[in-house]
């Protein structure tokens, strides 16, 4: 299972594997910064449930640990 959303400049992909649910961030044509790294893709611990998996990807995104 596969689900993908847009978030302002942002898509957020979450992924399912074993019944958990891990999600991903990056922005179209552009590089992300997160805790102190620069990459292509921001990714979390995975989750209970897609629902939790995109609140903590958009947490990240409000809270400025991606840019």
């Amino acid at each position: 299972m596969s689900a993908t959303t847009t978030y302002l400049e942002y898509t957020i992909t979450v992924t399912e594997e074993g019944g958990r649910f891990t999600p991903r961030v990056r922005r179209e044509g552009g590089l992300i910064e997160h805790d102190g790294n620069v990459s292509e893709v921001w990714s979390a611990a995975s989750c209970n449930s897609p629902e939790r998996a995109v609140l903590v990807a958009k947490t990240a995104i409000d809270t400025d640990r991606i840019r």
